[in-house]
């Protein structure tokens, strides 16, 4: 990041972060983004999270969190506003946090409350904006930073960035490649809001919704096309409450696929036999037909069909 980017700022803020992401990522992230500008993060609030998004992340995000910071874990965010009002927060930062963060705790902060987004807002708004945009076969990511409204995903932009994303690119090494542009777009939304910047109003004419899956995308059609299914595969990407892997039947049996690969020797070319006929079994990979052309499967586990 360029030396300008990371210079302290006159004014120190007093910082709350809201998430639920695995692995304490968005606090590390969102840290050593503010620590360099001078600004402190005083709290972190986390959540096992809705009845229908349950998940066991907030405890990554507990663990995450170093001793001299107050974590709140709660599942009744119209309370926050009283509990974080001792804490005298100047800003509210969200990132993957699945409760729709109340008006009061929004007016809270003296300078509001924004969110990073994955994704090109407008477009896919929502919990799975990674997830369509495999399954949908995007050339690139986006990245937002707004400012939160009343609605998920709503409020004007104050920053944007993107990255390609690759054949080979699964929601890992996709996230790994936001690491160099998710810092610079932060710190360019933190001083937009410093400076009583209201941000860009979205365009409700580009607005999309990225929701959760039906679950009869995760049953794998060898007669789809090679690319159909390697991105439905890496759609479904594990993170969270979304499972790993999509499901198929292969050889009689069936396999859970969590990871495929277009070969490219092959690509686009006809293999043997009918959709679904296996062209090459061996331990660390199977070559299997789908309707225009093979495909190569690297990373799968035995799955029940009821599962689908």
């Amino acid at each position: 990041m360029a030396e300008s980017l990371m210079s302290p700022s006159s004014e120190s803020l007093r910082i709350v972060i809201f998430t639920n992401i695995p692995g304490g990522v968005v606090y590390a992230t969102v840290n050593s983004v503010l620590r360099p500008l001078g600004h402190r993060v005083v709290a972190v609030v986390t959540t096992p999270g809705p009845a229908k998004r349950r998940s066991t992340s907030y405890l990554d995000v507990v663990a995450a969190v170093p001793p001299s910071v107050d974590v709140i874990v709660t599942n009744h965010p119209e309370r926050l506003a009283a509990m974080l009002a001792p804490l005298e927060p100047d800003l509210i930062i969200s990132g993957g946090f699945p409760w729709l963060i109340p008006d009061s705790v929004i007016a809270l902060p003296r300078l509001g409350a924004i969110n990073m987004h994955p994704a090109p807002l407008p477009k896919y708004r929502g919990p799975c904006a990674i997830e369509w945009m495999f399954r949908n076969g995007d050339p690139v990511m986006g990245f937002t930073v707004h400012r939160l409204a009343g609605e998920f995903d709503t409020g004007p932009i104050l920053a944007q960035g993107q990255v390609a994303i690759d054949d080979d690119d699964d929601m890992g090494n996709l996230i790994d490649k936001m690491d160099d542009v998710i810092p610079p777009l932060l710190v360019q939304a933190i001083e937009r809001v410093m400076r009583g910047d209201p941000g860009d109003p979205q365009d409700e004419t580009r607005a999309s919704y990225a929701g959760m899956f039906d679950p009869t995308w995760r049953a794998i059609d060898w007669s789809r096309t090679a690319r159909e299914i390697h991105n439905q595969v890496r759609s479904w990407t594990g993170v969270r409450d979304i499972p790993r892997g999509a499901i198929g039947e292969v050889d009689g049996k069936w396999l859970t696929v969590q990871r495929t690969r277009l070969p490219l020797a092959v690509k686009g070319v006809a293999g043997a036999g009918p959709a679904g006929t296996v062209l090459i079994h061996e331990p660390d990979r199977i070559l299997i037909q789908c309707g225009d052309g093979p495909l190569e499967l690297i990373d799968w586990l035995p799955a029940n069909a009821t599962s689908v």
